[in-house]
């Protein structure tokens, strides 16, 4: 069947959607490695020339995915919120490590983040604008869940959670997901280094991060 190129918005859209979603399965798999255009193409209805039609680079693809989950996320903060109109902050924190845990790709492509966005020039500026403007819609909306569970909290000490929260979650998936290689040099080194559970990590850390609220 010929190619026909997308000429309305919605198509557009569409095809997008379907070479995210080809990337979002080969990122599960193979990890960053084995995303491509050649495995996309494999896994969708597009050739591999016709996928620049949308994308100059697979970093633009995973950008977009990026996005998609932050878009995601920031929707269950918004159902916890109207959900639950307080919580304690063990409450607060299980939920947090749940929602995190159920969004993986977006905590292990932010580890790597800035390798695809700052080295990787051919990002677009468009595409890095829009990433931006979604990842402050996220923190406005993380902002307000501190606020309504934590109203009395100092202001400043607020601040401080946020953005260590943040920091801290963001960087949590290298640590825990160590590589076959890593994992190989581990054991031939007998460092008798143990990867902890994330869930238990997670939580346990970000109730440390809120004990200070």
């Amino acid at each position: 069947m010929t190619f026909v190129r997308a000429r309305t918005k919605e198509q557009i859209t569409s095809r997008q959607e379907e070479i995210i979603n080809a990337c979002d399965e080969l990122l599960s798999r193979f990890g960053y490695e084995g995303v491509t255009f050649k495995a996309i193409s494999e896994l969708t209805s597009f050739t591999r020339p016709s996928i620049y039609n949308y994308y100059k680079t697979k970093d633009e693809v995973l950008l977009d995915l990026i996005k998609r989950e932050l878009i995601d996320w920031q929707k269950c903060l918004v159902e916890m919120m109207e959900i639950t109109p307080t919580m304690t902050k063990e409450e607060y924190s299980r939920s947090l490590t749940q929602q995190l845990e159920s969004h993986d790709k977006l905590l292990m492509l932010s580890s790597i983040l800035a390798i695809f966005i700052e080295v990787n020039s051919s990002v677009s500026f468009e595409k890095q604008e829009d990433f931006e403007k979604e990842l402050n819609k996220l923190r406005s909306t993380f902002a307000a869940s501190v606020n309504q569970y934590f109203p009395t909290a100092v202001a400043e000490k607020k601040e401080i959670f946020q953005f260590t929260f943040f920091a801290y979650t963001f960087g949590l998936f290298p640590v825990l997901h160590p590589s076959q290689k890593r994992m190989k040099v581990i054991e031939q080194t007998k460092t008798g280094l143990h990867v902890p559970d994330f869930q238990y990590i997670c939580y346990h850390g970000i109730l440390l991060l809120l004990s200070d609220l």
